[in-house]
């Protein structure tokens, strides 16, 4: 029985790739597009979200991630302090800060949080997000727009 191994690009993976998929992710959320968040979570993704429940799988992180953007018109700055690769996994160590402006009014939420990002290499050599875990540092302020 032959063996099935996945297809990699010949150069190694780099911090510079997990650079590349953190910005993608970055980027993708602060376009409030549900679809444009979902292209970066590899197939077996979950959310490891203070607070709430472990979201696992595409069709419940799609949810999840609508409902949200649904709720709120956010914007997040994602600050990496520490970034490193170990195969065909990638990590980000960083301190996040969002606000959340309520769509159907009401004051700003802001909050800082500390988190990990794992990613995982793909079958075309880019990393997509395998685990998103993050807590709060303290809870979140309210402040009028």
């Amino acid at each position: 029985m032959a063996s099935k191994r996945r297809a990699r690009t010949s150069r190694p993976p780099s911090v510079a790739d997990i650079v590349k998929a953190h910005k993608n992710y970055v980027n993708a959320i602060n376009s409030n597009n549900t679809n444009r968040v979902m292209a970066c979570y590899d197939k077996g993704a979950a959310v490891m979200q203070p607070d709430g429940p472990l979201v696992t799988g595409h069709g419940p992180i799609r949810k999840w991630v609508a409902d949200y953007f649904q709720a709120y018109q956010t914007h997040w700055i994602k600050k990496s302090k520490v970034m490193w690769v170990a195969g065909d996994y990638g990590f980000d160590q960083g301190v996040d800060t969002a606000a959340d402006q309520p769509r159907k009014g009401g004051p700003i939420e802001r909050y800082t949080v500390k988190g990990i990002l794992i990613y995982k290499r793909q079958k075309n050599g880019a990393f997509k997000v395998y685990r998103d875990i993050w807590n709060n540092n303290s809870p979140p302020t309210l402040t009028r727009s």
